[in-house]
């Protein structure tokens, strides 16, 4: 994701080009629900606003260590603190049916919840 996101000219252009598509076709379709309000204006991201990475924990045994092991890695913590992006964590088991950001935690929100 680092590469990826520190690429601005090409590679995360056209994926931010992408998800610009996508989305205003999925409006298009009608098959999104949201306010909008009356300007009628498509989606337009910006390729320099800080997006976040996020990680969807699903089908987590809570007695494993292994994921708490894995969040101890140093190198977790540096892409925890990267300039680039804010690196999130969100439990499936919270979702029901959308990506709410109260579920979303930061990498010490996320191990405690991952302590055995």
């Amino acid at each position: 994701m680092e590469k990826l996101i520190s690429d601005k000219e090409k590679r995360y252009a056209d994926l931010i080009e992408t998800m610009e598509n996508q989305f205003n076709q999925l409006d298009e379709l009608k098959l999104l629900k949201y306010n909008k309000g009356t300007s009628n204006a498509q989606v337009k991201l910006k390729v320099d606003d800080k997006p976040e990475v996020i990680f969807i924990i699903a089908n987590h045994n809570p007695r494993s260590s292994k994921l708490f092991d894995i969040l101890s890695d140093s190198k977790i913590d540096e892409y925890s603190k990267s300039e680039l992006f804010d690196l999130r964590f969100y439990v499936a088991s919270f979702a029901g049916y959308g990506l709410q950001t109260k579920n979303m935690h930061k990498l010490d929100e996320f191990r405690k919840l991952c302590e055995v």
